[in-house]
Order: C-alpha cells, then sequence, then structure tokens
C-alpha cells in the first residue's frame, strides 16, 4: 500500500524547501542570505493607531503572538527610530509598551519583528506594525496595517491557532478589510531585490498574497469602501458587508458546508475552506473557495491598485501597472461559469469541521 503523504514530517525534515535564496532573480543573483521565503500571513487594515486606545491594542496583540513566537524571534528593525538604532537584536529590545509610550502621537509607527539568523534574512515568524501619524491621519492618510505570520509547519501541527490569532486580532483593532493565507515574506531591507521571485511564485500560485500592504495602504485607490483580494481567510467590515447585500445575502451564495463566517464586531471574517491554498488542481490552479468567494465580492474588490512592485531594474519580472491590475483579476471567472465551480466545491473539497473550523462560527 502507497504511504500517505504526511505534509508536516516533510516539513519538519526539509525546512529550507520553502525558503528562497536572495536577490534569486536579478542581475547578479543569487545572494547569501534568505531573499523570501512561504508562511502564512495575516494583514489587517485599521485606524487611529495614533490613540492611546489602538496603540495598548496593538500591545495586546503582540502580547499574544509572542506566546507563540517569542523563542524565535531574534531581531527588531525600525525605520527612523526616535532613538536607538534601527536594528536591534531582539533580546536587547525593549519591551513594545515601552517604546509606544515614548512616541508622540505624530510619529509613525514602524516595528518589524523577525525571526531570521541573519538580520536580512526574510523569515517565517514575523509581526509588523506600520501605523500612521496623527497628523497623516488628520489630512485623512488614516490607513494602518498589522501584519503577522507563521511557518507552515506551525499551521500543520496547530491549525486551529493562527486563525484564533487573527480573529483575536481583528476584534481588538476593528480592520476596515483585511486577509489571511499563503504569502512569501521578503526580506525587509532587500524588498525590491526579491520582488521577482514573488511575482514568478505568484504566476504558479493563485493563492498567494502579493505586494508589501504599508505601501500600499494609503494609496487614492485604497480610499474607497473596496477590498484588495479575498484568500483563505477575509475581512469585511460593516460599510463593505452591506454593499454585498448583507450577512444573509452571502451565506444563501456561499454554502456553509465548505464557508463559515465569524463576527469580530465591526463586521465578518469568512472563512473560505478547510485549510488555507495555494492552488487548485491539475485542471485548473484556481482554487474553488477561493474563486466562488472572490466571484461574490468582486463588486468591491479594487479595480486598480496602481502597482504592487517597484519598477524593473534590468527587465526582471515585477507586478506593476497592467500586470498588477490582471492579479487582482486572477480569480475572476465568468458567470456562466459558477455552477461548475460549485459542483467542483461540493464534490472534491473537504468539508468544514470541528477540527478545522472555531466553534463561535455564526
Amino acid at each position: 500500500m502507497e504511504q500517505e503523504f504526511n505534509l508536516a514530517e516533510e516539513l519538519a525534515k526539509q525546512p529550507h524547501l520553502l525558503e528562497a535564496p536572495g536577490n534569486l532573480l536579478m542581475k547578479g543573483g543569487p545572494e547569501d542570505y534568505i531573499g523570501a521565503v512561504l508562511c502564512l500571513r495575516g494583514t489587517l487594515y485599521f485606524k487611529q493607531a495614533h490613540t492611546p486606545l489602538v496603540r495598548e491594542a496593538l500591545c495586546q496583540c503582540f502580547d499574544a503572538f509572542k506566546r507563540l513566537a517569542e523563542p524565535y524571534l531574534t531581531w527588531l528593525w525600525r525605520e527612523e527610530p526616535p532613538e536607538g538604532k534601527p536594528l536591534t537584536a531582539y533580546p536587547d529590545a525593549k519591551p513594545l509598551r515601552d517604546m509606544l509610550a515614548n512616541m508622540d502621537e505624530d510619529y509613525p509607527l514602524s516595528f518589524y519583528y523577525t525571526s531570521g539568523k541573519q538580520s536580512n534574512d526574510a523569515s517565517a515568524w514575523y509581526f509588523d506594525i506600520f501605523g500612521q501619524a496623527a497628523w497623516e491621519a488628520k489630512i485623512g492618510d488614516d490607513l494602518s496595517v498589522l501584519e503577522f505570520s507563521v511557518p507552515l509547519l506551525y499551521q500543520e501541527q496547530q491549525p486551529l491557532r493562527f486563525l484564533q490569532l487573527f480573529l483575536d486580532f481583528a476584534r481588538r483593532l476593528n480592520p476596515e478589510q483585511g486577509y489571511a493565507g499563503h504569502a512569501y515574506n521578503l526580506s525587509i531591507t532587500n524588498r525590491d531585490d526579491n520582488q521577482p521571485t514573488e511575482a514568478f511564485m505568484a504566476a504558479r500560485m493563485p493563492g498567494l498574497d502579493i505586494g508589501t500592504a504599508g505601501l500600499l495602504a494609503n494609496r487614492p485607490q485604497f480610499k474607497p469602501t473596496r477590498i484588495k483580494t479575498v484568500s483563505w481567510l477575509t475581512v469585511l467590515d460593516q460599510k463593505r458587508l452591506d454593499l454585498v447585500g448583507g450577512l444573509d445575502a452571502l451565506r444563501a451564495q456561499l454554502p456553509s458546508s465548505h464557508f463559515a463566517f465569524y463576527d469580530y464586531g465591526a463586521g465578518v471574517v469568512i472563512q473560505a475552506g478547510a485549510y488555507p491554498y495555494l492552488g487548485g488542481d491539475a485542471e485548473d490552479p484556481r482554487p474553488t473557495p477561493y474563486v466562488l468567494l472572490n466571484h461574490v465580492l468582486k463588486g468591491i474588490r479594487y479595480e486598480t491598485v496602481g502597482s504592487l512592485h517597484g519598477g524593473s531594474h534590468d527587465g526582471e519580472l515585477r507586478l506593476v501597472g497592467w500586470s498588477a491590475d490582471q492579479w487582482l483579476k486572477r480569480l475572476d471567472v465568468d458567470e456562466n461559469e459558477i455552477a461548475g465551480w460549485r459542483a467542483k466545491l461540493l464534490t472534491d473539497e473537504p468539508c468544514l469541521n470541528a477540527a478545522n473550523t472555531l466553534v463561535e462560527r455564526l
């Protein structure tokens, strides 16, 4: 009898298979550091990062993340900190609460906690706060970002912990939109040199999130009441939920056998499928639950985000302009194909159950 494939076992044996060398697809590359690493990442777009209430909520989120990740954290990067150096070894870093308490509301927040061996390594354990200053919020640029990620091995071993963490963070921060699923974390100090790796992988893995959330958040395209993308977990605040007809309308279109809804106070988190997807099957690389959710929410998706990457240096692959807009549309199918995708969901995809959903699902 053929032995059943055990993903957790294989990831434990060969964790480096999820890592890409630095500058892999750049002229003169690769270089001796980890430029990108595949992980499970959550992204939340929220407001009021300059206020004491939200800053305390961010500290509470990090407290919860540390309970899982602290043994692995190695570095703290900050962009132009008001005191101290941009790079600190994690054991030498001050507590996040203390650093925030000493920061004026008009100073932007920039904290990147990583777990790489080298300080410029991309890492799967990751916690990132990009927070807008009070003066920026007053002129309308008030969208801040929390991102956090865990290794795929951890997700395999603890399949509900990330989901619970994502929901808890949403309840603390009341985000406008967000998503969680597979992503490539890039080197903090060398993002530009590793964006071609991310673009190359995106063409082969429709389940990937792409782009640096903090750089996208306050572009003009992000101002309307829309969303960037769907994923395994997708956040809709009440305004966005109302635009798609409300919770009852969504539940009528998304079968409870494969989609779960969770109340986070300011809206809902939608779980699409029993587990995060990178791709579909040999016939079509698009994940079936994502295709169906995308179809329902397509009307509130951004038509463009400008670009997801910086410009090319030597003709290397980047998602800019038209190609970035095509990435937004990667899950689109015609209306007359939806019945086939629904049938495929019900016959081919595993159902939700107590092992892959939280008890508080609506």
